[in-house]
């Protein structure tokens, strides 16, 4: 069969949502280059296969050697451990798991893949939290991700932009409509641009005087007036401190939006 009419045949059944067993183990030696299993798995009647029986599958060495693109957007895993069955497929670059029910545990899942992944979409899943930030961040050479529509929240983002910013990576990234509203009204947050004598660098909070703890935290508070200026000297160091270092991290997120580079950002 030639590469183009394998495809395309592909294709066919893929829409169709007619991906079983039987049609992939017969395009199992086929220069197959995508694959989109989100129709099939949408609907286990007729036809269509349970997922881990379909999934199974991929798990064969040798086979579909040549994918690069899965797609299952749509579908819906019977567990997260199905995505087990995909890890074999090394040479993948680009997987969709939008709206397809998974949480947590199958992002760790995903994180074999991680030296040829360039793009991730796992938008819509509501399981998924900040508890997958730390397999997130294990994805170094990702050109895109979506987590729009997931559960992750701005302490998740942060702790994910602050890896990010560590090793110096840049990509587009889809965020959670709430982080992304918070990202756009950070000038109610807290004082964003600080002016000298102001300090933007919170790692020189425990040197300052009282007084300069005191005026820095003033001037926060007069933006947020959920920003206490008072309290004993060690209170108010943790305090603006934490401001500041939420505040850079805050920046390095909205750079990341905006597909700038994040390295140095302080001030």
């Amino acid at each position: 069969m030639a590469t183009r009419s394998s495809q395309t045949h592909l294709n066919v059944l893929a829409g169709l949502g007619l991906l079983n067993e039987r049609a992939l183990t017969a395009l199992r030696g086929a220069e197959l280059h995508r694959m989109d299993l989100g129709p099939t798995m949408r609907d286990e009647n007729g036809l269509n296969m349970p997922s881990g029986n379909l999934l199974c599958v991929l798990s064969w060495p040798g086979w579909f050697k040549n994918l690069h693109t899965l797609s299952f957007a749509g579908g819906q895993f019977r567990d997260d451990f199905d995505l087990v069955h995909i890890q074999p497929l090394q040479h993948i670059e680009k997987v969709v798991l939008a709206n397809t029910g998974i949480g947590n545990e199958g992002v760790f899942h995903l994180v074999s893949l991680k030296q040829k992944l360039r793009h991730l979409d796992l938008s819509d899943n509501h399981k998924i939290d900040d508890d997958a930030i730390p397999a997130l961040i294990l994805f170094k050479n990702l050109q895109y991700l979506s987590v729009f529509g997931t559960g992750i929240l701005m302490p998740g983002l942060r702790r994910l932009a602050a890896a990010i910013q560590e090793d110096e990576c840049v990509f587009d990234v889809e965020i959670p409509r709430v982080c992304e509203e918070y990202i756009d009204n950070l000038d109610k947050q807290y004082l964003l641009h600080p002016a000298p004598p102001m300090i933007t660098d919170s790692t020189i909070c425990s040197v300052l005087s009282q007084a300069a703890l005191s005026r820095n935290l003033a001037a926060h508070a007069s933006i947020n007036s959920s920003i206490h200026s008072g309290g004993t000297r060690m209170e108010m160091v943790e305090r603006l401190k934490k401001i500041l270092e939420t505040r850079n991290l805050d920046l390095v997120v909205q750079s990341l939006l905006a597909g700038e580079d994040t390295e140095g950002i302080q001030g």
